[in-house]
């Protein structure tokens, strides 16, 4: 996620059931109880707390403290709010894939990986459990995710940003 020096003003939508959904670049959270170890996708910082500690967006499901999810400003990466007319992708300049991929391309390059000690997600930030193979990890910039969330994570590999 990149980061602006002014809070964005979310747009928050009352839901019949009570619930606030606050809607910020293409991004659609809600407030959620973590029943397992997160950590913000925004700052990579521990979310902890009693009762609802953070939200998480319905469609790319990328969680982030409540006083993070104002500066988020990378569009949704996926669900009906990545319909939304995004801004156009920058070239990537330092690349170290071989020349037959095309360089302005900034998709990750996942291989199932097997993790020697607890690691947890770099989209949704929650732990990759299991005994072998928990996940994949980026080949290119190393970040690591869930089966899951490899289609949902963001088109930013080898791209620096915070």
């Amino acid at each position: 996620m990149s980061v602006d020096s002014q809070p964005q003003m979310p747009i928050v939508i009352r839901q019949s059931d009570g619930s606030k959904i606050h809607e910020i670049a293409g991004h659609k959270f809600k407030a959620v109880v973590l029943a397992q170890p997160t950590f913000c996708s925004f700052c990579t910082k521990f979310i902890y707390g009693v009762g609802k500690q953070g939200y998480k967006c319905l469609g790319c499901e990328t969680v982030v403290h409540k006083r993070c999810h104002s500066f988020i400003s990378a569009r949704c990466t996926f669900g009906p709010s990545s319909r939304a007319p995004q801004l156009p992708e920058q070239p990537l300049t330092h690349r170290t894939r071989s020349a037959s991929v095309d360089p302005s391309s900034n998709n990750h390059h996942f291989n199932k990986h097997f993790y020697t000690r607890p690691t947890f997600c770099d989209h949704c930030g929650s732990m990759l459990y299991g005994i072998m193979k928990q996940g994949v990890q980026c080949v290119d910039c190393h970040a690591n995710v869930h089966y899951r969330c490899q289609e949902k994570a963001l088109r930013n590999c080898g791209i620096q940003v915070q």
